[in-house]
């Protein structure tokens, strides 16, 4: 293999998880070491999932509030320059008012500086402290959508800090000679729409509220479905966009027709 890191990238519904599964079982068919972090995975290596992040005085008051796991509480949290790290959903049989209060603290919810700087060191030792001699890691989402969905989606901050954030990561991993699949289509109604309608109406209402009620949808004006529909109409063209003037290798694959098998046979030969 040329690459050590795959990246699978789309809006939801646009085919990620599925591809990623296939790449992983297509690369070990060839006898290549391949390991797959999926969206929410707190033990993903490049992308902080259901982890607090606290300063000092933080994460004594959680110590001091919660006495009764301070060994448990030991054994997960790591210590980063100024920061304390702590996957609170690996938390088990402890309090669950202790991780209601870790996710407070969640990585996603830190100001746009502070994420910034912890996103790209976490970038930065993954590639420096991995041994990755021939395997090859396949990332479904993080590089682009996680770090949109904060920077726009919450925080409506300019595209170009977006830009120059995503052109950062990517020259740290270049070492890696990373290959980034994206996956998107024309009609994104007609491609999201049977996804939206199959999860339930619990899901459907965050997943609507967070792209229309803050940051760029409540800027814009954006409401309910359709609010969300030019959302992730506006996420596709921006991170094409965005795509076109980074190093890393990329290959596009509109997939509104479906034909699997032809989109399958492109990955192939763009891994080989």
């Amino acid at each position: 293999m040329k690459t050590n890191l795959i990246i699978v990238e789309g809006i939801p519904g646009s085919g990620k998880s599925t591809t990623a599964h296939f790449i992983k079982e297509y690369l070990e068919s060839e006898g290549i070491t391949a390991k797959l972090f999926q969206e929410g995975d707190s033990r993903h290596p490049a992308d902080y999932e259901s982890t607090a992040c606290l300063h000092e005085d933080q994460f004594n008051d959680i110590l001091e509030a919660f006495p009764e796991h301070l060994k448990r509480i030991w054994e997960v949290a790591e210590k980063k320059g100024n920061h304390y790290f702590i996957p609170y959903r690996q938390l088990t049989n402890v309090d669950s008012a202790l991780v209601d209060e870790l996710a407070s603290y969640d990585v996603y919810e830190l100001n746009l500086d502070t994420f910034e700087d912890v996103s790209y060191h976490y970038w930065k030792e993954f590639v420096e402290q991995t041994e990755f001699e021939d395997e090859v890691y396949i990332f479904e989402c993080c590089f682009l959508q996680n770090q949109l969905t904060k920077y726009i989606a919450m925080h409506n901050a300019e595209p170009k800090r977006l830009a120059d954030q995503l052109q950062k990561i990517s020259k740290l991993i270049a070492p890696l000679n990373p290959l980034l699949i994206y996956l998107y289509q024309e009609d994104v109604d007609r491609s999201f729409h049977h996804v939206y309608e199959e999860r339930s109406q619990e899901w459907r209402q965050f997943f609507t509220d967070y792209h229309v009620k803050q940051g760029y949808g409540k800027a814009n004006g954006l409401e309910g479905y359709q609010g969300l529909v030019e959302f992730l109409e506006m996420r596709r063209d921006l991170e094409m966009g965005i795509l076109e003037d980074l190093s890393v290798k990329h290959m596009l694959i509109e997939n509104g027709e479906k034909d699997w098998d032809a989109y399958y046979e492109k990955m192939k030969e763009a891994m080989k």
